[in-house]
């Protein structure tokens, strides 16, 4: 154990006996199993299509929701329930529109409500038709952030809803029964795929969410009642985690693809939850991760010691600590990762940083802690701090003087928020860092460029969320999200929450450097030249008590 962290692993431990062994406590699964899956990325920009893959190895029934989230502000573009056997599994593909948008498509049969029709379905931009400033007459500040093409890039969300219940007598199953040759079935064994690899029924389950006739179904009809939820035929008891799954994004015209597998919670749900607490109808945007399903306690690795965080009366509102214990599973104060752009090789890398809680705590009328800025219709960016070093151990030895310095490319942040110094600004859920002179994602509209910074064309990088190593200021807030005066970092929402009697420092992110490289040499007619990978991010986090803010 290092000294620095000595203090804080004492309190935090301190903590952990202060929470009885019948309390849940969520963690990042590093097994890669959990209740709750997060894929950091898809793209559909500039010819690539996105794979995702989602597996149910255990023996339970599971009732699950899809969201799949645009990169700027993680508005929903769309979401459907997904119902899974035991050892189902559940594939489908992003892909671009002629409308300049994305849209999901799959040939999979497991049970979704609603279907999904042949052709797929087109992304949507609802959630985020506000993002706009018209003025009559028109000022130089107007913007219209509105457009299809920002669910040309995001991220998507799998989160366990409940569990049904395989011994239930049928309640949802409705139709048909007043002829003698049908028999109804419940909803575990309508999902349940035959001998020739189709579910028995999908269309009971479609029917349960339904109004026909005047007439609710059993779920729709349930979940207009003060739980919300549709509650038949599951268990009485949260039965729930195992899920795991894995991404691939391909360029077919580059002959490309890289992939990466999902970041698995596990434990995400309160040892007290029932197994339909989440069972939420298609189309309403819970469950999300401030659910009141949801635990308020957290396992963290802190220098290697495992540790347990309750939050549960540090924040004044209920979903705000929920939120904030899935925060600290995934904080990290420092991240690390190897960056290659030879020119001889045609090397190009981009380093992901998705951010998959910030828009519960930048869409208010205050940031809240971790974050500092509000979402503007066009940005809420953080500054970082970014360190890079040759493969010889040598460190840049000037960065840029100028007061706007000259990325490569032009980072897409909009005008009132420029970069001030060298700090790297991290506007958006989920940002690229391009470390080339061209994108290696193929994306870039949520690219910020830091070439200019870098002496040698391949190495390694640090990049710091710790305020003692950022340049810019950080705007201070207090937990609920009122703005204050306190000028300690500590207790600002300039990158620290609160975490039982000590703090954690640093941002809650996910996500992976991608390289991408091209064989000059390769020879022969229809040999392909091009090659890429995806490496995850290695992080730390640090708590208060350290004799300084560094891992």
């Amino acid at each position: 154990m290092k000294e620095k962290s000595a203090i804080y692993i004492a309190v935090a431990t301190a903590s952990l006996l202060s929470i009885s062994p019948s309390h849940a406590a969520m963690y990042r699964n590093s097994q890669g199993t959990g209740e709750t899956l997060i894929f950091p990325f898809y793209s559909t920009e500039n010819g690539n299509d996105t794979y995702i893959n989602l597996a149910n190895p255990t023996s339970t029934h599971k009732a699950v929701k899809v969201r799949v989230l645009e990169a700027q502000n993680s508005q929903e573009v769309l979401d459907f329930n997904l119902y899974l056997s035991p050892d189902d599994h559940y594939a489908f593909a992003i892909t671009a529109t002629s409308e300049g948008g994305s849209k999901l498509i799959t040939r999979d049969n497991s049970c979704t409500v609603p279907a999904i029709p042949g052709d797929g379905v087109a992304f949507r931009n609802a959630k985020y038709a506000a993002d706009k400033q018209i003025s009559e007459p028109p000022a130089e500040t107007d913007f219209d952030n509105t457009s299809i093409g920002r669910t040309q890039t995001g991220y998507v969300e799998i989160i366990e809803m409940g569990q049904l219940d395989p011994a239930s007598p049928p309640i949802i199953d409705t139709v048909g029964l007043s002829s003698s040759s049908v028999r109804a079935i419940n909803a575990a064994a309508a999902i349940t795929h035959g001998g020739d690899g189709i579910p028995a029924n999908c269309d009971i389950l479609v029917q349960a969410w339904s109004r026909s006739g005047g007439v609710d179904g059993v779920w729709l009809g349930e979940s207009r009642t003060t739980d919300l939820t549709g509650d038949a035929e599951f268990l009485a008891d949260w039965d729930g985690g195992g899920l795991y799954g894995y991404a691939t994004v391909i360029n077919v015209p580059q002959g490309t693809a890289f992939g990466y597998d999902a970041v698995a919670i596990a434990d995400h749900v309160s040892a007290t939850a029932s197994g339909s607490d989440m069972h939420y109808k298609p189309g309403d945007i819970r469950p999300n991760f401030g659910d009141s399903a949801l635990d308020t306690a957290a396992i963290v690795s802190i220098n290697g010691v495992a540790v347990t965080l309750d939050f549960d009366g540090d924040y004044p509102v209920e979903a705000t600590e929920r939120i904030q214990a899935l925060n600290a599973t995934l904080m990290a104060s420092e991240i690390h990762n190897d960056y290659v752009t030879d020119t001889a090789i045609a090397a190009t890398t981009d380093w992901l940083l998705t951010f998959p809680t910030k828009a519960f705590h930048v869409n208010g009328t205050e940031p809240v802690e971790p974050f500092s800025s509000l979402w503007t219709g066009q940005a809420a960016c953080e500054p970082s701090a970014l360190s890079a070093v040759d493969r010889e151990e040598s460190t840049a030895t000037t960065l840029p003087d100028e007061e706007d310095p000259d990325f490569s490319p032009a980072p897409p942040i909009p005008p009132s928020n420029p970069p001030e110094n060298s700090d790297v600004p991290l506007c958006f859920e989920a940002t690229l860092v391009q470390f080339g002179k061209e994108a290696a994602a193929g994306t870039s509209a949520i690219t910020v460029g830091v070439n200019a910074f870098l002496d040698a064309s391949d190495g390694w990088a640090t990049l710091s969320l710790l305020p003692a190593a950022i340049d810019s200021t950080l705007n201070a807030c207090d937990v609920d999200g009122d703005a204050t005066t306190d000028v300690d970092l500590e207790a600002s929402c300039g990158r620290g929450i609160d975490a039982g009697e000590g703090q954690l420092f640093g941002l809650p992110v996910v996500g992976f450097a991608f390289q991408k490289y091209v064989n000059g040499d390769a020879g022969g007619a229809g040999v392909l030249a091009n090659y890429a990978m995806a490496t995850a991010h290695k992080s730390c986090v640090v708590g208060s008590g350290t004799s300084a803010n560094q891992c």
